[in-house]
């Protein structure tokens, strides 16, 4: 794996978020990055909330007006993270923790894709079903061990770049 990792790392793109002083570099994409974070995970996280009974004077229907800023946020992560992964595909390949976050966003965006069926479905219902209330409990456990896993990629590595090893 390590000649592809090196073509990455040695590719204009990744050597210019990694070097270059410009906020737009790698600064600007990790911003990129958490307030794609906040609207994706926030954004369920109201979903799932008001499933759950928070806010019970909010029509179930209403929901569905979070879905724009998830998608908003979505699309702003896989922008920021295939950036991110660029400027240091050694340092989160090479890394389990990375595809431990992986899954747990990959069951959090599914979870609360399920939960807007659901939710569309108890919209004209008087309650969320028990279903959906679990389903709802668990994208918020899913986004919770996402956002850990996903912080702990800086501290877990064992390796940066292909040339230099990181020794703990």
């Amino acid at each position: 794996m390590d000649p592809f990792f090196a073509v990455i790392e040695n590719s204009a793109l990744s050597l210019w978020l990694r070097s270059s002083s410009s906020l737009l570099a790698f600064p600007g994409v990790l911003v990129l990055h958490a307030l794609g974070m906040g609207a994706l995970a926030g954004g369920s996280l109201a979903i799932a909330l008001r499933v759950l009974g928070v806010a019970r004077g909010v029509p179930l229907a209403a929901i569905r007006q979070f879905y724009p800023v998830f998608w908003v946020g979505l699309s702003a992560n896989v922008f920021s993270g295939v950036l991110l992964l660029t400027a240091y595909p050694t340092k989160a390949l090479t890394n389990p923790v990375f595809f431990v976050k992986m899954l747990f966003v990959f069951l959090a965006v599914t979870a609360t894709l399920w939960l807007r069926d659901l939710a569309n479905d108890a919209a004209h219902s008087v309650a969320p079903s028990d279903r959906a209330k679990m389903l709802a409990a668990a994208a918020i456990l899913f986004w919770i061990a996402a956002i850990f896993a996903g912080r702990f990629l800086a501290y877990t590595h064992t390796r940066l770049l292909v040339d230099t090893p990181v020794y703990f």
